[in-house]
């Protein structure tokens, strides 16, 4: 239900690497395959002087906060007020490296929770009956929801791959247009403010069904130094979906994974 937004709701030793330019014009990451188990594993490369690498060691040092402050994030709590045409709820979101997710959404008394403990992904409460396992089709869009950060983290990680489109405007403002491809069959094209390096707008497509997620971001904040939107507003295949409202972030606040596991 609430997709689109947990997306992004939801973002050590630096290495040195270089961008080459394909034979069309676009940007794309390269690296020799005997570094990529090292690379794999760094979410901020440092990289080299091309044009990709320079919009993404930006992001990471002004979007991000730096790799420093990213290896000092474990888990992020976040609630707030999530608006849906079947009126206002309460929402709180747990999450952890790498991909631990919880959701409670919450009306008065009825709730639903969803979770994904980084091998089931389920849901439980008053509004869908005893704790069971999503089902295939909404436990791989859960599972892609609950990755923690951007996508544009980690960019050798094996499965995916990132490159740069254009620079476009969105609501008037200059944005670089930057594109990862996943081998679970999602899209998603970050526009990344040229200016202040924050995301701006996420768009995410489903390339097995052809549904289109957006997502744009208002109102930033900073918490510990890490930027954080607090108006989020989404929609789907290009109608409103849903707008979420932050209250309050906690940063490292003793999550632990058991947290997540389907209750019994």
């Amino acid at each position: 239900m609430v997709q689109s937004i947990l997306r992004t709701l939801g973002s050590g030793v630096l290495c040195y690497c270089a961008l080459t330019a394909s034979a069309v014009g676009v940007d794309r990451l390269a690296v020799e395959e005997e570094s990529t188990a090292v690379l794999s594993n760094i979410a901020m490369p440092e990289m080299g002087n091309q044009r990709l690498d320079s919009i993404l060691m930006r992001y990471y040092a002004k979007g991000m906060g730096g790799p420093e402050i990213w290896d000092n994030i474990l888990s992020m709590r976040i609630s707030g007020q999530l608006t849906l045409k079947s009126g206002r709820y309460d929402f709180h979101a747990t999450r952890k490296k790498p991909h631990y997710l919880k959701i409670v959404i919450r009306d008065g008394l009825r709730h639903v929770i969803k979770g994904f403990d980084g091998s089931v992904a389920w849901q439980s409460g008053p509004l869908v009956g005893d704790a069971m396992e999503l089902s295939e089709a909404d436990a791989r869009e859960f599972i892609f929801s609950a990755h923690f950060g951007s996508y544009l983290l980690y960019p050798y990680a094996p499965g995916k791959q990132i490159e740069y489109l254009d620079t476009v405007a969105v609501d008037g403002v200059l944005c670089q247009q930057v594109r990862v491809t996943m081998d679970t069959g999602f899209q998603v094209d970050y526009f990344i403010d040229t200016l202040s390096c924050l995301e701006l707008k996420v768009v995410t497509t489903d390339l097995q069904t052809g549904q289109i997620s957006a997502v744009t971001y208002e109102d930033y904040t900073h918490e510990f130094e890490v930027p954080i939107a607090r108006k989020i507003v989404s929609s789907e295949d290009g109608k409103w979906w849903s707008t979420f409202e932050l209250k309050d972030v906690k940063l490292n606040s003793g999550v632990m994974p058991w947290m997540f596991q389907m209750p019994k």
